[in-house]
């Protein structure tokens, strides 16, 4: 049987699939093992990469071959396709600690929560730099409900993330939604639907994902979501009407948390990093009046950090400056938040 998963949604991916799927193929845990490359229209070698390893490794490593549909097209077909117990996304500019892999994959033959969270690190290639995204919950390894992980949010929120979490398979099917396709930032959704109806949630005390950031042409680099703000305005409209269907529940909190999220994400983009910054602060106002009219209760997780937004635009302030703040140890120290040591 197979226990995990692995969907490796890909576009014009050649260059990272050699490091990607050689770290998920631990030769002890093959046959408990897929991995589902899903092709998702490359024009470069994509698909002739990962035939290499479907035929060096044919009971593990599949390929699905489709025309494009973006990222979140790609996730759907994949997650849709998987056979494990648990199924886990991961980019293919990003790779697996190996070594920490037949410890999960044990711990998941024994588990049946319906959402497990590991640790993951963020490696910056511009600067080298490393920092650890844990979770630090009273006890790992234990089931924890919604309720209990919305009383201590602190302790679990850097792992409720796509590169933390891990579905069971089949409650990703029975609670999953359709991810957006041919846009950014949809897994956002993924993160949260259907996250967010998880009877339980259970943390482990591993690092699995190894997440590649400072690359110019990413998705999450400041240019990029500044000239991709419509698709962040799309995947906050498609999940603030996912969010209106939720029945009142910690869950509902949890996914009002992530919609949360991203509208910072997006303020911060229009405020500290658009280049007009009128337009900026017309940009954020007509999110922040949506968010208002819409999901009241979102908003009113925003509506003391938006007016500070609005004034270090008015200070000139840019995002550089801004993070130097978030970094500074007076700044987390007053917030009691987790170090990234």
């Amino acid at each position: 049987m197979k226990i995990l998963s692995f969907v490796i949604p890909s576009y014009n991916a050649e260059q990272f699939l050699d490091k990607c799927i050689p770290s998920m193929l631990v030769p002890s845990l093959l046959s408990k093992l897929e991995v589902i490359v899903v092709n998702d229209g490359s024009k470069d070698n994509t698909a002739a990469v990962a035939e290499k390893y479907c035929k060096a490794y044919p009971d593990t490593v599949r390929l699905i071959s489709q025309e494009n549909k973006g990222h979140g097209g790609a996730l759907n077909t994949g997650c849709a396709a998987a056979e494990g117990k648990y199924v886990k996304v991961i980019d293919a500019d990003d790779w697996i600690v190996s070594e920490n892999l037949p410890a999960y994959i044990e711990f998941l033959e024994q588990c049946e929560s319906d959402v497990v969270l590991t640790h993951h690190h963020t490696i910056d290639i511009s600067t080298g730099e490393i920092k650890n995204w844990k979770s630090y919950p009273p006890v790992f390894g234990k089931a924890y409900t919604w309720a209990e992980i919305m009383a201590d949010w602190k302790s679990f929120d850097r792992s409720l993330t796509f590169h933390g979490i891990t579905y069971r398979t089949a409650f990703y099917r029975a609670h999953g939604i359709a991810l957006s396709e041919h846009v950014f930032y949809e897994d956002h959704e993924y993160a949260t639907f259907p996250c967010c109806h998880a009877v339980s949630v259970t943390p482990v005390d591993l690092f699995l994902y190894e997440y590649r950031i400072g690359d110019v042409t990413q998705s999450v680099s400041n240019a990029n979501q500044l000239r991709r703000l419509s698709h962040t305005e799309t995947v906050l409209a498609r999940m603030t009407a996912e969010y209106n269907k939720l029945p009142e529940s910690e869950g509902k909190q949890y996914a009002a948390m992530k919609i949360r999220g991203l509208l910072m994400s997006y303020l911060t983009t229009t405020l500290l990093v658009h280049p007009d910054q009128s337009a900026g602060r017309q940009l954020a106002k007509r999110q922040i009046d949506r968010c208002k009219a819409d999901a009241p209760a979102v908003y009113a997780l925003v509506k003391r950090a938006y007016p500070v937004f609005v004034l270090l635009n008015l200070m000139n302030i840019d995002k550089k400056r801004f993070d130097r703040i978030l970094n500074s140890k007076a700044y987390n120290t007053l917030r009691k938040n987790h170090t990234f040591d």
